[in-house]
């Protein structure tokens, strides 16, 4: 029997419970953030989102309109930078969000060689309503956690990053905020 292709795979639901993994795996947490990211994904696309069908937007689509919402206006690239995205990516991902009206590209005063990105209020909009899908879904995902233990588990999320990543360094007590930007 031929084995199928991965996009085949992607869209195969298995039937029945999944087999529990074996024991060293459950003790791995590598494993465990990839099995929680799997379980994001599912719950993401399986929520009632933003909007109807029509107006949603990938996740990627949508973190370019949170970091041009939050710190615009930006050049492609400041987004692509902070992001720590392919710039090719980002102009697929600004060229849909221009099509849906929720971001502008206008000349940068500074240099008129490059654009820059800037939110219109139909994309503020649009973004408060994923902010609060998001705080749905956060609060659906981690239910099982009291909201302290919830504060503790971003605290280790964001040292972790931090380790490895500097612009998580200077987030301090940021991460305990009493409502996590969901997005």
């Amino acid at each position: 029997m031929a084995h199928p292709r991965p996009a085949e795979r992607r869209n195969c639901a298995y039937v029945g419970p999944a087999p529990t993994p074996p024991e060293p795996l459950l003790r791995n947490p590598a494993y465990l953030v990839t099995e929680l990211m799997k379980l994001i994904r599912r719950e993401s696309a399986n929520a009632p989102s933003a909007g109807e069908p029509a107006e949603r937007l990938p996740v990627p689509a949508a973190l370019v309109l949170a970091c041009v919402a939050s710190d615009g206006p930006l050049s492609q690239r400041q987004v692509s930078e902070r992001l720590r995205m392919d710039p090719a990516d980002v102009v697929g991902l600004v060229d849909t969000l221009e099509e849906r009206g929720y971001v502008e590209r206008r000349r940068d005063p500074e240099d008129r060689r490059r654009y820059a990105l800037d939110v219109t209020e139909d994309g503020r909009l649009f973004l408060g309503r994923c902010c609060e899908a998001g705080l749905r879904l956060n609060q659906r995902l981690f239910a099982p956690l009291s909201a302290e233990e919830l504060h503790q588990f971003t605290d280790m999320i964001v040292r972790v990053l931090a380790h490895h990543d500097p612009r998580f360094a200077d987030l301090g007590g940021a991460a305990r905020s009493p409502r996590p930007d969901p997005v």
